[in-house]
């Protein structure tokens, strides 16, 4: 296996992770909705921004998820393992390590946010 090392990876990674999303009895309601073409594509530019530094990514990704009901840290816990499943099972490598690390940052960040976890001092 290779490390992420350029912006069709990322695709590869961020289709991956989708693919069947809308299966998972968990996660998969919250995507009913969702436009998957267009979340894919904005989801390669954030990835990319992370994993490269590209900057391409504007936007506040917190937002639309601080508007999506019935969160839990069972949520946040399936889409990190999922993640962390998707990246590991095709690249490995600092980058890819570092995907992986923010995946659970943010996680942890949103949680923070959404009251669902409280830091410890």
């Amino acid at each position: 296996m290779t490390d992420l090392q350029t912006p069709a990876d990322v695709r590869t990674l961020v289709s991956a992770f989708y693919d069947g999303i809308e299966a998972d009895p968990l996660l998969g309601p919250y995507f009913a909705d969702v436009d998957g073409a267009a979340h894919r594509e904005r989801m390669v530019g954030f990835w990319c921004s992370v994993v490269f530094q590209s900057g391409e990514y504007r936007g506040r990704p917190f937002a639309p998820h601080a508007r999506l009901a019935g969160l839990t840290r069972e949520h946040f816990a399936r889409w990190v393992a999922r993640f962390r499943a998707t990246v590991r099972a095709r690249f490995e490598g600092p980058r890819a390590d570092l995907a992986v690390a923010r995946a659970e940052q943010i996680a942890g960040v949103f949680q923070v946010k959404l009251g669902l976890w409280a830091v410890e001092n």
